[in-house]
């Protein structure tokens, strides 16, 4: 359905402006449960047009002026605006809106959304190239028809958009059976040594998935584009069976207190214990699990790819020291900043996340490690 969209004000102008170097903006706000705009996007392209699918989260009552900016880089000097687009408004809640923007393709790599709000500017770079990667042609769809904007599902029919209703797609399956990231420092795991595909399939209509499973998705195996989706159980990004409560304990205890857990003849009672043991009330320890867990929640929300959010680098930094009070990114790294404590995560490719980000390890972490962990330990 197409429909003018009216909550933004789009304030538009004719010529060049001043470039935005997104590299020295903190935009710590991009994983702030509390910030004002929260915004999800998606891509494809065909031909030569792309489209973009937004997913905004805002409050109805403020005032939001936008522009849609095309800048080469992080560190671009100048920018242009988008001038010449299509706006569908796909759905709308109050407080939550889906929009699909179609433009000719552009020689640009970054759509910069900028929003100004009571005084403040918020910008969200989207990427238009995907380093080797393409963005596919086709895009997955809910069972309702609207488009799915996050990297994972938890209904396991999923539909698609793609050129042609009849374009055969090849679903490439695999086990997401992934550690927890290593602390900050160890050693980084390798992704492709534990890989095994359960299966390839290919399909021209509705498809089944499995929980628990990853899937890259390509319309062509020689080309360079693809999607990856992974299925989670239905409550995901949420945890609340046993098994997936226990795992996310390893980034603040001991080995031997993990395995007590794991190994325990009634591993709910022995869970239940460990958090009591730990907190001086039962009300004290049921607060301390209900935070924790929101922490690991949010991090899925945000992190997840082709496995848990809350096993990515990004997803373990975040469950133990929270929202960063700084980030910065640029072409290459994105760096969080918790007072004098700096993390950087390198930003790589691979065929499953062309958008990876792996923690630099240092050994020099470990006096701040074990200090978070003891406090954490201490104060949740």
């Amino acid at each position: 359905m197409k429909s003018t969209f009216i909550l933004l004000c789009f304030l538009l102008f004719l010529s060049s402006v001043s470039g935005i170097d997104l590299s020295k903006l903190n935009t710590a706000y991009w994983y702030d449960p509390s910030a004002p705009l929260t915004i999800r996007s998606r891509v494809a392209q065909r031909s030569d047009t792309l489209h973009v699918f937004l997913s905004l989260t805002y409050n109805p009552s403020d005032t939001i002026n936008t522009r849609l900016l095309l800048q080469t880089n992080y560190f671009d000097d100048t920018d242009r605006l988008l001038q010449a687009y299509e706006m569908d408004t796909l759905e709308g809640t109050a407080d939550q809106i889906l929009l699909k923007l179609t433009f000719k393709e552009v020689s640009e790599q970054l759509l910069v959304l900028e929003f100004e709000l009571a005084g403040a500017y918020y910008y969200y770079p989207i990427n238009l190239k995907r380093g080797r990667l393409n963005h596919p042609q086709f895009y997955p769809l809910q069972m309702n028809g609207i488009p799915l904007i996050s990297s994972f599902l938890t209904s396991s029919s999923l539909k698609f958009n793609r050129d042609y209703a009849k374009d055969t797609l090849y679903f490439f399956q695999y086990k997401a059976d992934f550690q927890p990231a290593d602390p900050p420092t160890g050693i980084a795991q390798s992704v492709a040594s534990r890989l095994l595909m359960d299966s390839v399939f290919i399909s021209t209509q509705e498809v089944s998935l499995m929980q628990n499973h990853f899937y890259f998705i390509q319309s062509d195996t020689l080309s360079l584009e693809g999607l990856t989706l992974f299925m989670g159980p239905k409550h995901y990004p949420y945890m609340k069976l046993m098994d997936e409560l226990i795992p996310p304990l390893t980034y603040f205890t001991s080995r031997s207190e993990l395995d007590e857990i794991r190994n325990a003849k009634d591993p709910k009672i022995a869970f239940e214990n460990f958090w009591l043991n730990i907190h001086i009330s039962p009300e004290a320890a049921g607060a301390a699990i209900r935070s924790y867990y929101r922490a690991i929640k949010k991090a899925n929300e945000l992190f997840t790819s082709y496995k848990e959010g809350w096993k990515t680098d990004r997803g373990m930094v975040y469950v133990i020291f929270g929202n960063p009070d700084r980030v910065f990114r640029d072409n290459k790294k994105e760096i969080w900043l918790y007072g004098d404590i700096r993390f950087e995560f390198k930003i790589i490719s691979n065929l499953f996340a062309p958008k990876m980000y792996v923690l630099l390890r240092d050994k020099g972490y470990e006096k701040i490690w074990i200090k978070k962990i003891t406090d954490l330990r201490s104060a949740l």
